[in-house]
């Protein structure tokens, strides 16, 4: 086998892409995708500055009025159990893509129509933001994963 073969085959199905500086200085790493890349970086003895996008956890909104039923808190109980939100109905590590997945979600299960309004106030996010993240998550191939995911918990 060639060796680019070789390359294409060993790269297949890579979704990110992790930029490496070495310098003198140092190694600047401009994106690690999974905690295990991580690992394997301090186990070679790399120290690691870890910088979270956006800087501090982004101040809670209100919960909304369209929110406070059974219902409500019955499927935000499953999303909560599931680990995807904190129990003041916050995001748990979510990305923009899956953020507007679950909004969408759980308002189509509570027939809520101003969903990126209901949503934007309960995560302190702009309407226009999660809407923009929505569709981006219809472009990925990966959200259909997640998509699954959100059926099975909010069965």
């Amino acid at each position: 086998m060639k060796k680019d073969d070789q390359q294409q085959q060993r790269f297949e199905g890579v979704t990110h892409y992790t930029h490496v500086d070495v310098q003198p200085g140092g190694i600047n790493i401009q994106h690690v995708e999974h905690l295990h890349q991580a690992d394997l970086l301090q186990a070679l003895g790399i120290e690691l500055e870890v910088k979270h996008k956006g800087g501090a956890k982004k101040e809670a909104g209100t919960r909304p009025e369209r929110l406070a039923t059974p219902e409500a808190s019955q499927l935000m109980e499953l999303l909560v159990d599931a680990g995807l939100i904190d129990h003041e109905w916050q995001p748990n590590g979510l990305s923009g893509t899956e953020r507007a997945m679950v909004a969408k979600m759980v308002c189509e299960r509570l027939s809520i129509n101003d969903t990126w309004q209901v949503f934007g106030q309960l995560w302190n996010e702009k309407p226009q933001t999660l809407r923009s993240y929505l569709n981006k998550a219809l472009e990925q191939r990966k959200t259909l994963n997640f998509q699954e995911k959100l059926k099975r918990i909010l069965r």
